[in-house]
């Protein structure tokens, strides 16, 4: 997602240690207080994986007598149902499907020799998921998901545009922005309010699982649910009120409906200023401040016609209406900072989804006189 370095930061930030930068992702030390901190507070996570085995595996056999090795008593019981997640990059090694079929007989027949019985398999929703990740050389690991689900579900989504952000790459997009969140905060385009809400949500430093404390680590048999009571209680009382500078407007009336809603399920209507305008014509607070939008893009001949002369009116608006202001555009067009007539600064290289997007920065300078 070209966000692992910001991700880093956040969890050195909640207490993380010894943190070694990957592609993709981060690995560090916790405690179990940190564990369920990063759990309740991280908007940058998408999943978080506790790694208890690795191994160097060539086939499918030595992935069942590996898997079998490990005495999983020591994670759950017959009482609890699990399922496996298996990424591949092994030339040979690459029927997912059929790898998790492997793992999972492993677990079963431990079980079954054992007890004489055997534990539920869950795919769907497992008390437990087992992520399996095998490189290409034949390096193997195993994590167990106490995330349970993809952290990008913040509770709050009601509806979505057609080129929606998700929620974890709009909080990225804003820490990698540093924006200050005592200052305007305002979005042009908002179609369905992702970048708004996280960053109200930012700004009210409310923790993501006060909207959706749904994890899978709450499952299992060890889980500390006095603990983890204190930490949310915590988080609760961390939150600011009186938050009102965050802004989001979108000419399209049925998306602005879905941000309402997505607005109201965020429990943030106090806290999100909504317009319903064309770009050119919403208000934007004097001073300084940022903004940060997702623009269309298309690559028809008729829709470039008509964006490139939206990119320069966008550009002419900006000069005009937001001086002081940082502004950020996320787009996969190559010849939006060609147009848009503003002298672009850093760009990062992020992906949205599988889309390789640009995340393009600009300083809009004080009118010029005369």
């Amino acid at each position: 997602m070209g966000l692992e370095e910001v991700l880093a930061d956040e969890l050195k930030t909640l207490g993380a240690e010894d943190l070694h930068i990957g592609t993709r992702g981060v690995a560090c030390t916790v405690s179990e207080e940190v564990l369920y901190r990063l759990l309740i507070h991280s908007r940058l996570a998408i999943r978080i994986l506790i790694r208890i085995n690795e191994s160097k595996i060539q086939n499918e056999q030595e992935l069942y007598d590996w898997v079998r090795t490990i005495d999983w008593h020591d994670y759950f019981s017959l009482k609890h149902s699990f399922a496996f997640d298996v990424v591949s990059f092994h030339s040979q090694m690459n029927h997912t499907v059929f790898l998790a079929q492997k793992a999972k007989d492993a677990i079963v027949d431990q079980f079954r020799d054992r007890y004489a019985m055997r534990p539920n398999v869950s795919p769907k929703d497992p008390d437990l998921r087992i992520n399996l990740h095998i490189s290409n050389d034949g390096s193997a690991h195993l994590g167990l998901d106490a995330s349970g689900r993809s952290m990008n579900q913040r509770g709050y989504r009601q509806g979505a545009g057609k080129a929606a952000i998700n929620e974890v790459l709009a909080a990225g997009l804003i820490s990698l922005s540093l924006w200050d969140p005592e200052t305007p905060f305002v979005d042009i385009m908002c179609g369905s309010g992702t970048f708004a809400i996280e960053a109200a949500l930012i700004a009210k430093n409310r923790a993501p699982a006060l909207n959706n404390d749904s994890f899978g680590i709450k499952r299992w048999p060890l889980f500390r649910a006095s603990l983890w009571k204190r930490l949310m209680d915590e988080a609760r009382r961390s939150e600011k009120r009186g938050v009102d500078w965050i802004y989001g407007n979108d000419i399209d009336p049925r998306t602005v409906d879905v941000f309402r809603k997505n607005v109201r399920a965020a429990r943030l209507s106090k806290n999100i200023r909504i317009s319903n305008l064309p770009f050119q014509k919403m208000w934007i607070p004097e001073g300084n401040g940022t903004i940060i939008s997702n623009p269309p893009y298309g690559d028809h001949i008729g829709d470039r016609n008509e964006l490139k002369k939206m990119y320069e009116e966008l550009g002419q608006v900006l000069k005009y209406k937001a001086q002081g202001y940082k502004a950020y555009f996320i787009t996969p067009d190559k010849r939006f900072k060609e147009t848009i007539s503003l002298k672009h600064g850093k760009i990062f290289h992020v992906l949205n989804g599988a889309t390789p997007c640009e995340f393009i920065s600009y300083s809009i300078g004080p009118k010029k006189q005369g």
